[in-house]
């Protein structure tokens, strides 16, 4: 396999049928004339998943950041384009997004990171 091919590994399929019938309580049942209150309904589904790799070798630490990166804005990207539009009507006008990485910055390289609070125990 080469850098940026695709694999297939295999795949589910799934058919599904069924059968349903309503009818009026009792003029239903009535032989004959109990089809003009019925119905029948009959559904086939076919479903089929395949699963699909597409492995990238990445070289360096820079090359995995920026894959990460690319990755961590198309997911914040997408939460972002599926918010549900402002109501007065509901107060929660947001769903969760993913926060911003590209406006934190690290902290400068001389600087000791903060250290945590020691936990007390009775």
């Amino acid at each position: 396999m080469e850098d940026g091919g695709i694999i297939v590994l295999g795949g589910l399929l799934k058919d599904g049928y069924s059968d349903g019938e309503q009818k009026v309580p009792v003029l239903g049942d009535v032989p004959v004339l109990g089809n003009l209150f019925k119905s029948q309904t009959r559904s086939r589904a076919k479903r089929n998943l395949m699963v699909f790799l597409r492995p990238v070798v990445l070289r360096d630490g820079a090359q995995t950041d920026a894959l990460s990166m690319d990755r961590y804005d198309l997911m914040r990207a997408s939460q972002q384009g599926s918010q549900p539009p402002n109501s007065v009507v509901t107060p929660i006008n947001q769903g969760p997004v993913l926060p911003s990485l590209r406006a934190v910055q690290p902290p400068p390289a001389g600087s000791a990171a903060p250290q945590p609070a020691p936990v007390r125990t009775p």
